[in-house]
């Protein structure tokens, strides 16, 4: 059943996962015409657990802790754990839909099929359209939706389109020479639920690719399904995290200091904590190729016991398959019945027209985005946003979606303004620069950022960003902590009333402390050198300017 019915919104939210709630919550707030466009029959996207679809594994736990991972206007009680299960995160989600009554706009089991823009108005195929004037906004976007209970299509016109359909869209399957031979099964991380749904008891499971997923299914497989063998092949290597240093959440450890210093600087650092904590990465044959920060992390709080016991083997990359024997590239041979292809996403928008393809993919490599700071088209502007495609390197995106959003809403309102089109061209040219010249070579690296450094230069654009000199009594924290996400809105617009008191109750690590006593004690030394002498502290200076220009090569 198709009809031409067409409808008018101010914008069109796509997809109600985790950015797309964002979105719609600050739309809400500041009193948008909006509706949200969601194809499935329920909210939170990857977060909610469905055995023959789309999204997490049975087991899936949050690997961001709390403090980092929610909005800023709801963080989760004090006796919530830490590290969530899929589920607490999916009732989290519903709650803040339901605290800001966000249900009413939006309308499940509607996918987008098309967004292309208006160029005229007789494109709509009618005559009179009692919307509002082309003239009254830069673009008007066509927005086509079919409704997947009835099969009725509708169109909707608005100036503003945020897609929020994540990067996650798409699994990308690696390819090995004798693959068509494999005996047993093939099936991409997605797919795989628990061994016990999959029917992969006591087997024998090879997993490619060694990023959360990978590790995450092996040890379910070990645990729940007793698999007499569980391998991973990797060909870059791995540099895992625990959850936990120290007795504190891992990516409490994350602090403005410590991620403006070079990344050589701090990367050593963190290398040696791993080391101290589990020995050499090469000791457990995971042998990575690259620097600790130059990889998106991979956290496991059991892989390294697995590997000491036995329960889990490391292998190189795969040579050849040959039937259900797989020969990886060191020549070591072994047979498996399963094969899980942990090999990531590739960054799949197909509603979009092929003009918009064309300007928001990279035409050398679509794995990168033509998207200023990764929301908007230079060529486009502020009408067509993409919020949540970003990976973040030492956190979560909840608090970049939110950040993203308000950077949206606000430009909505005309309160601030895009660059010109050649400097956001100039800035996204020299982000992928960086990219390159930092991380490992691969597709999953080219949307990295660090959310707190990220979310502070997003939040600087309108005045967000927090300032240590009108919050003296917490600037130690902002400096040294994580803070939570709370932290933007301590100052600028839609600041909140509780938001130094959210902060204060996120903990921080004895480390960072050691960091801030450090950063005192070399301030003080400094001041005492040059009382004793002038060209003595010169002479510290230099030394210490020096060796971090050595460090710092980008």
């Amino acid at each position: 059943m198709i009809d031409n019915k067409i409808l008018f919104a101010e914008c069109c939210v796509i997809g109600c996962g985790i950015s797309g709630i964002a979105v719609a919550r600050w739309l809400k707030e500041y009193k948008f015409d909006f509706v949200v466009l969601e194809k499935s029959e329920d909210i939170a996207g990857l977060w909610r657990y469905r055995e023959n679809d789309y999204g997490v594994m049975s087991f899936t736990h949050i690997n961001v802790s709390k403090y980092n991972y929610c909005y800023s206007d709801l963080p989760f009680p004090n006796d919530c754990v830490e590290f969530m299960h899929h589920k607490h995160i999916y009732d989290y989600a519903k709650s803040y839909m339901k605290i800001h009554n966000l249900n009413e706009y939006t309308k499940f089991n509607h996918e987008v099929i098309l967004v292309e823009e208006i160029l005229n108005q007789e494109e709509l195929g009618i005559e009179e359209i009692k919307f509002p004037s082309f003239d009254e906004y830069e673009k008007l976007w066509k927005v086509k939706v079919r409704d997947n209970v009835t099969g009725q299509e509708m169109t909707y016109v608005a100036p503003y389109v945020a897609v929020c359909t994540g990067h996650h869209s798409k699994p990308k399957f690696a390819e090995f020479a004798g693959q068509e031979t494999f005996k047993g099964e093939i099936i991409h991380s997605v797919k795989f639920k628990n061994a016990k749904f999959n029917k992969m008891e006591n087997k024998n499971v090879l997993l490619v690719g060694i990023g959360n997923s990978s590790v995450d299914a092996a040890d379910n497989l070990v645990t729940q399904g007793d698999c007499p063998n569980v391998t991973i092949s990797s060909r870059s290597g791995a540099w895992v995290l625990p959850n936990y240093i120290n007795g504190y959440p891992v990516d409490l450890y994350a602090n403005r200091f410590f991620l403006k210093q070079p990344w050589r600087i701090s990367t050593q650092i963190f290398e040696s904590i791993i080391k101290l904590m589990h020995g050499d990465p090469k000791r457990y044959d995971l042998n990575p190729k690259s620097r600790a920060f130059q990889y998106h992390p991979t956290v496991s709080p059991v892989l390294y016991h697995h590997i000491q016991r036995k329960r889990i083997k490391i292998q190189p990359d795969i040579k050849e398959i040959r039937g259900k024997n797989v020969i990886f590239s060191n020549n070591e041979k072994d047979e498996f019945d399963s094969i899980i292809m942990c090999t990531g996403y590739k960054v799949g928008i197909d509603f979009l027209s092929d003009d918009l393809k064309k300007q928001v993919f990279d035409e050398d490599d679509d794995s990168f985005l033509n998207l200023y700071k990764l929301v908007f088209c230079p060529k486009i502007g502020s009408s067509l946003s993409f919020i949540g495609f970003v990976q973040p390197h030492t956190g979560g995106i909840l608090p970049i979606s939110e950040i993203q959003a308000r950077w949206f809403v606000y430009l909505m309102t005309k309160k601030i303004k895009l660059p010109c089109e050649n400097e956001m061209t100039r800035n996204i040219a020299e982000f992928k620069r960086k990219v390159q010249e930092r991380f490992y070579k691969s597709s999953r690296h080219t949307l990295q950022q660090d959310p707190i450094l990220y979310n502070d230069e997003i939040a600087g654009f309108f005045g967000a960003k927090p300032s240590l000199l009108r919050n003296l009594n917490i600037a130690w924290r902002i400096l040294f902590s994580s803070c939570g996400t709370a932290q933007w809105r301590i100052n600028g617009p839609d600041k909140m009333s509780n938001a130094v008191e959210i902060v204060k109750g996120v903990p921080v690590p004895p480390l960072n402390k050691l960091m801030l006593f450090t950063v005192i004690f070399i301030f003080c030394l400094l001041i005492f050198l040059f009382a004793l002498h002038p060209l003595l502290f010169l002479f510290t200076v230099l030394s210490l300017s020096y060796f971090l220009i050595l460090n710092k090569k980008d």
